[in-house]
């Protein structure tokens, strides 16, 4: 058990105050030495001792101390009164004071000479109690909101603030941080990347899921991310090293024509020189370039292929205020791309400084539609080599480098993370650093952190208070989440978050406390017409709305912004009549709920304010202490009257009282010892018969009024009334104003007896129809294709279908339904409404098909089905070609080239033909086996194609041996009947003259038969002799072989045992459009032009072999 004791050691009885828990069962004098160690017996005496309940209040003489032992629900007030010593007193309190400040448990946590940090502009709302005029807890109002830009209400948009607070979050949100930097481009390959940085503030911070929007940075792809969480030691941010200034320009670079006055360009004419100049920032290190090309770079043939383009670009510089110009590096940009595109070149400045820049396109003006070259400067950059964030407080930084190409729409900005601060939290035994939404944590942070430019030393904040209100908060679910980042004093930003904890900031002249608005049993003074005076009432009269309307960021939606409506307690009609209010720091629906109605109780059972003047050597209750009130005006029944005769028992006054039958009745007096200006209060009860009577009785053997003395007299329960002091202001001569308002303790019943309803987040009510909804009206035929033409696919229908308007039914769904012309079975497709249509593949070419279709509504209704329409498929297609047969196809196959024969058809003739190459055996592909473009053919005629390179031809002469003429043969061999001969019994050679040049591929054929033994070797000889590989079979012998340097014969080496015959030896220059040596299959595909496919291809023809040597 404790006793609860209150040291007043100051003059204001407000500053200075000491709480303290004393154990049950000490004298008042020792709580004296307790509570004033430095306080001589003899300067004991300026100290008044009262002992206070509800009932009453009780001064102690000095004298009594010693043996005076106060039981539990007494408070014990001891508050320094003036004297002649009055000034030495307090110097002395004050010093005992400050000795006593430092608790262990705060010493262990803190240390004596630790600090939290400085520098915040601070930041956040105004807080005017205009709504609640009678609250203890003052409410901002909305006008005050609204002047305020936080980062929730921006919606999730990253800013670039200038000379902006840095932000302060408290408690838990999710907010789009503002820049830490300017953000800038890269350009890597044709992929453009961003490079970022944000700050959230004061560290430290917990920083986790990131979005961008309402996408997880998890869904993109190519993002680096650094997070720095605002801590002492943190490592610089790696993805942002450099301070870099971007400037986007966005300027076309030209280099056009001379034109005349008809805007034509000037025969004969050469393009203008338009160089574009920019500069750098100053003290620049560094610049780059970032070109875009919007529209792609390309050039495009006369058959729509596409090739490369290429423009030139010079970049030069010079020094701000120079004269000459320093070429940097002229950029040739190539590319084979339609879309658009960017190029970045980077370079380092001669000096740092302020340079200009020139760009000059060199390229001139394209007058061709066939070329696309426009290009811009799209940004210049000036980057420096220091660090971007010079600032001496730790802050929680995030740097992110992602690839906007095929990503982001825009800029990059709206980053968006869930935040939650690190701060101290009450254990129950002491304080320890952890996340912590409780207002209480954010109260110390906000005092003692870094954001406070003066920060408030630990020594200065009352720890003992601060953990009672950390587990008030606590039990009663309480929190503060916000983000400040607009200027405000430190006084409203201590409001605001004290508001979110039932309690207003306090500072008593030594430390930082707070007062709660919570109920109160210990009774710290008696207020009455005895020791006050100009006693005023006043009351709010109002008609309550039906509801209060309070705006938050909703936790459980992901911080969407959210209104919730809570309607006044009892109202149960429609809601028609709201206001708003104002909860900064909620986000939690539910607490929202409990706070608002709060609100409402307060203005329920605190209508009244009461005002009081006392004298200020008398006063000792201040704001937040609870007090017993007894005024006339407080209750009918209640009177105050002087004591004008005594009769032993009885008293008369100088006033009649109305005695009321089955009724208890009592009166309040003070009695007074020398030099005591308060007095003891006591209560007595008293009797007397109905009736109006000025002589009321004691019972008997109790004490009583002397006469002269006021007394109080009223019905004994309701005597006196239970008070708040909600402030205290100076009055004339010292004395104090009180303001005061009901205690109320039920309203704390009633926010704890409340049932929050569901939360949901939905606004309005769902709409129930008076009648069934209509169903959807018949859709439309918007295009039925069919066949070649239509589908690309000779036996395809493609048909759409849109909903019409005339109903107000929603369509979901459409239902399309086909049959075969007459039949009497349909079949259904059912497709979104989205789909807009449908492909039916279920018929053929030239068949005729009925159509219908119907929509479907979200609710399931069937609307009507439109009128039957049918279709012949392929009717619009135009002639398919008609097979090319073998025998109307020639293939010869010679020097690596082939030459193509075909003779063209009069009937389903094709306008133009693909061949196919591939090796013989390999199955077929169109992709990777056809032959350049489809050639042009004409009905009726015989079309030629050489594939290959057509002008290769033999170096040799009379490679079949028909004249035997040019040929050097040894002697066993043999020039006769169109072929050599070698018998077997020695090597010798068969040779002829060519010309060859050194380095270049020749390729050699040769058809051997007859060989039972032996091999032959083609070669080349005349200087190096280069061989081939030996021919040891019969039948086409291939080989390629590469001239050296002197060779000018072609032979052919015979071995001792070669026994075989020779005949068609070639020898030809290769060249790279030569086809490899080799055995294929060719295959031609007749082709009409026109239709869906633009080309409809006929029926392959049967694959054709053909030797390539």
């Amino acid at each position: 058990m404790s006793i609860e004791l209150t040291a007043m050691p100051l003059l204001d009885p407000a500053q200075g105050r000491i709480n303290a828990a004393m154990p049950e069962g000490l004298t008042l004098l020792e709580m004296v030495k307790q509570s004033f160690p430095s306080m001589s017996g003899q300067d004991q005496k300026n100290l008044r001792v009262c002992l206070v309940t509800a009932k009453g209040a009780q001064v102690i003489e000095q004298r009594f101390w010693r043996c005076t032992r106060p039981r539990e629900g007494v408070r014990v007030i001891i508050r320094l009164i003036p004297g002649k010593s009055a000034l030495r007193q307090i110097l002395t309190v004050v010093i005992s004071v400050v000795a006593l400040a430092f608790a262990p448990t705060v010493a262990a946590y803190f240390g004596v000479t630790s600090e939290l940090g400085v520098s915040l502009i601070a930041a956040g709302l105004n807080v005017v109690g205009l709504m609640l005029l009678n609250a203890l807890i003052p409410v901002p109002t909305p006008d005050e909101i609204s002047k305020k830009n936080t980062y929730s209400i921006s919606g999730l948009q990253n800013q670039l603030r200038r000379d902006e607070p840095v932000p302060l979050v408290l408690g838990k949100h999710r907010f789009a941080p503002p820049f830490g930097a300017m953000s800038y481009t890269e350009i890597i390959g044709d992929q453009q990347y961003v490079r970022a940085l944000f700050c959230f503030g004061y560290g430290r911070l917990k920083l986790s899921d990131f979005k961008l929007g309402e996408t997880s940075i998890d869904d993109y792809r190519d993002v680096d991310i650094e997070v720095r969480e605002g801590v002492d030691g943190d490592a610089p941010i790696t993805l942002y090293p450099n301070q870099v200034l971007e400037d986007p320009t966005s300027i076309e670079l030209t280099r056009p024509y001379p034109r005349d006055d008809a805007g034509e360009i000037i025969h004969g004419s050469t393009p203008t020189e338009t160089p574009i100049r920019r500069y750098t920032a100053v003290d620049t290190e560094t610049a780059s370039i970032i070109l875009g090309f919007p529209s792609g770079l390309f050039a495009v043939n006369g058959k729509g292929n596409l090739y490369y383009a290429t423009v030139e670009i010079r970049i030069r510089q010079r020094l701000a205020g120079a004269v000459n110009w320093i070429d940097v590096e002229t950029l040739k940009i190539s590319a084979k791309e339609r879309s658009g595109f960017f190029r970045q070149h980077t370079w380092k400045l001669p000096s740092r400084g302020r340079w200009q820049i020139e760009v000059t396109r060199l390229t001139g003006e394209s007058t061709s539609t066939s070329r696309s070259d426009r290009s811009y400067i799209s940004a210049l950059q000036s980057i420096r080599p220091e660090y971007p964030v010079n600032f001496d407080k730790p802050l929680a930084l995030v740097a992110m480098r992602i690839r906007a190409t095929y990503q982001l729409n825009g800029a990059l900005d709206n980053f968006n993370a869930v935040v939650e601060r690190y701060a101290p939290v009450w254990t129950g035994t002491g304080w320890s650093d952890g996340l912590s939404r409780n207002p209480a944590s954010s109260y110390v942070q906000a005092l003692t952190g870094p954001s406070n430019p003066y920060p408030v030393p630990v020594g200065e904040i009352d720890w003992d208070m601060i953990g009672r209100w950390y587990e008030f908060c606590a039990t009663k679910g309480l929190k503060y989440d916000n983000v400040h980042g607009s200027s405000e004093t430190l006084a409203d930003m201590l409001l605001k978050i004290c508001a979110a904890g039932r309690a207003t900031p306090r500072h008593d002249g030594l430390k930082w406390g707070v007062v709660v608005d919570r109920p109160d049993d210990l009774i710290v003074d008696h207020i009455n017409p005895r020791n006050s005076a100009e006693f005023t009432w006043s009351r709010q009269y109002f008609n309550p709305p039906h509801a209060f309307r309070v705006k938050f960021f909703d936790e459980t939606n992901g911080y969407q912004e959210a209104e919730r409506i809570i309607p006044w307690p009892g109202y149960t009609g429609d809601i028609t009549l709201t206001e708003a209010l104002n909860l900064p720091g909620k986000t939690d629906p539910d607490e929202i709920w409990i706070e608002g109605r709060r609100r409402m109780y307060e203005l329920m059972h605190r209508p009244d304010v009461f005002t009081a003047t006392q004298d200020g050597a008398i006063r000792v209750a201040t704001r937040g202490d609870t007090i017993m009130g007894s005024f006339d005006v407080l209750e009918r029944s209640q009177v105050a009257a002087r004591v004008v005769d005594v009769t032993g028992d009885s008293i008369v006054l100088d006033e009649e009282v109305l005695i009321e039958a089955d009724k208890p009745y009592a009166i309040r007096f003070r009695t007074f010892a020398p030099g005591d200006t308060i007095g003891q209060s006591v209560v007595r009860d008293v009797v007397a018969s109905p009736g109006e009577t000025s002589v009321l009785r004691l019972p008997a053997g109790e004490s009583g009024p002397q006469v002269g003395d006021l007394v109080h007299f009223g019905v004994k329960a309701t005597e006196s009334i239970a008070l708040k002091v909600k402030g205290v202001e100076a009055g004339e001569n010292f004395s104090s104003i009180l303001n005061m308002v009901a205690a109320a303790p039920e309203i704390e019943a009633l926010v704890d007896a409340e049932t929050t309803p569901e939360w949901s987040g939905r606004v309005g009510g769902v709409l129930i129809p008076a009648a069934p909804p209509p169903p959807p009206s018949a859709p439309e035929f918007t295009m039925i294709a069919t066949g070649i033409n239509g589908t690309g696919n000779a036996d395809h229908i493609r048909v759409l279908v849109a909903p019409v308007s005339g109903s107000t039914a929603v369509v979901s769904k459409l239902r399309i339904e086909h049959r075969l012309g007459g039949g009497s079975t349909w079949t259904a497709i059912e497709v979104p409404v989205a789909d807009g249509g449908a492909l039916i593949d279920n018929y053929s070419n030239g068949d005729a098909v009925d159509l219908r279709a119907l929509a479907i509504s979200e609710d399931g209704q069937q609307g009507p089905y439109t009128p039957v329409v049918q279709v012949l498929i392929g009717s619009s297609d135009p002639i398919i070609p008609g097979f090319m047969p073998t025998s109307s196809i020639v293939i010869r196959g010679a020097l690596g080239y082939a030459a193509v024969t075909v003779a063209i058809s009069s009937v389903n003739p094709p306008s133009q033909i693909q061949l196919y190459r591939a090796p013989s055996g390999t199955a077929l592909d169109k992709v990777q086996h056809a032959v350049g473009e489809p050639f042009t053919v004409t009905a009726s005629t015989t079309a030629v194609y050489i594939d290959g390179d057509g002008t290769r031809v033999n170096l040799l002469e009379d490679g079949d041996f028909t004249l035997a003429t040019a040929w050097t043969a040894g002697p066993n061999w043999t020039l006769s009947g169109g072929s050599a001969t070698h018998s077997a019994g020695s090597a010798d050679n068969l040779s002829q003259p060519v010309n060859l040049v050194a380095g270049q591929d020749y390729r050699i054929a040769l058809t051997v038969s007859g060989r039972t033994a032996g091999s032959i070797t083609p070669q080349l000889s005349g200087g190096l002799v280069v061989a081939g590989n030996a021919v040891v079979s019969d039948g086409l012998a291939l080989d390629r072989l590469t001239a050296a340097s002197g060779n000018n014969t072609f032979e052919l080496v015979a071995s001792t045992d070669f026994d075989g015959t020779v005949d068609d030896v070639v020898i030809f220059m290769e060249t790279p459009e030569s086809i490899p040596a080799g055995l294929y299959d060719y295959y031609l595909e007749p082709q009409t032009l026109g239709g869906f496919l633009e080309v409809i291809p006929g029926p392959l023809s049967a694959p054709v072999t053909t030797q390539i040597k």
